[in-house]
């Protein structure tokens, strides 16, 4: 039977910010706090990262490969499912998130580019990138549904898919403060409706 590799301080590091960046946000997660959840040294952390700043950037860098390679790749590029099917899914897996959470954690990527895109350029750019790469990918699928007959043609793919994007993160904030997950549901089931083709010749 094979060993578990162990993980390295430096991943434990990245692994404590990503949780406690999702539940606290940037500003009110210290390095006291981020040492204690990974137990980590704080000589060991200092011979990884020069400071909290870093450190963060070294998360996000790993949330971003995580996000789309074990989660939005997966479900926009399911051949098996056609492209209003794989949307579908997509409020599905955030309302599961949601609830399965208790309305808690919200999208670490909005908390930090909210919180922190004034202050850090860094953070800024890095976000920018992270929600322009977001939003190629759903006007993709968006636009093979319309090939397919599935979405209205008389909106462009990536306005369709700028108002799924807002959507999605913009019902994240009113379900924590609800705390009401079948908001998502009720978001992706009007959305889709409002974007799919009219039945009406």
């Amino acid at each position: 039977m094979a060993q578990v590799k162990e993980k390295s301080s430096k991943d434990k590091l990245i692994c404590a910010t990503i949780e406690l960046m999702s539940a606290r946000g940037f500003e009110s997660m210290g390095i006291h706090s981020i040492l204690e959840s990974a137990d980590v040294s704080k000589s060991n952390f200092y011979y990884h990262f020069k400071s909290k700043e870093e450190l963060c950037a070294a998360a996000l860098e790993s949330m971003f490969e995580q996000f789309f390679g074990e989660f939005l790749d997966p479900i926009l590029q399911d051949t098996s499912l056609s492209p209003r099917s794989r949307l579908e899914k997509l409020f599905d897996i955030a309302y599961d998130k949601m609830e399965s959470g208790a309305c808690q954690t919200g999208c670490p990527f909005v908390n930090l580019a909210t919180e922190t895109g004034d202050v850090v350029p860094t953070f800024r750019k890095m976000m920018n990138r992270f929600f322009s790469k977001y939003r190629k990918k759903l006007a993709d699928c968006y636009q093979e549904g319309v090939q397919k007959g599935e979405f209205r043609s008389d909106i462009t793919p990536s306005t369709a898919a700028l108002t799924i994007l807002a959507g999605i993160n913009g019902i994240a904030v009113l379900t924590k403060v609800q705390k009401n997950p079948l908001l998502i549901r009720e978001l992706g089931q009007t959305t889709l409706f409002l974007l799919g083709k009219s039945r009406v010749s």
